[in-house]
């Protein structure tokens, strides 16, 4: 098999996992906003498109945050509330069993 046929396969699996994944969690959704390199695939965004048609796929450069930008942007924003000691609630997305402070800072 050649490497353009291995890669086109393992893009139509993400898509098609991605696009299944909606469908299942989330039958009603509308907009999708992708973000990390997948969003500067343009294959793989097109795919996406194709798959979920009742469903606006965008990237999250669109909405103002470059897609490579995202994880350092959650991890600053987690950091932050770190700093200022506010909790979160994330039973839904944890399992937790109530609001906490996530993370420590230790002065060097």
């Amino acid at each position: 098999m050649e490497a353009k046929d291995v890669q086109a396969t393992l893009a139509e699996l993400t898509a098609a996992a991605c696009a299944a994944d909606v469908l299942r969690h989330q039958a009603d959704l509308r907009r999708l906003i992708v973000c990390g390199g997948g969003a500067l695939n343009t294959h793989l965004m097109r795919r996406l498109r194709a798959l979920l048609p009742d469903v606006i796929v965008s990237s999250s450069a669109e909405e103002g945050l470059p897609p490579l930008q995202v994880e350092a942007t959650a991890f600053a924003w987690l950091a932050r509330r770190a700093v200022r000691r506010d909790r979160l609630d994330l039973k839904s997305t944890t399992g937790a069993q109530g609001a906490r402070v996530l993370g420590c800072i230790y002065p060097a």
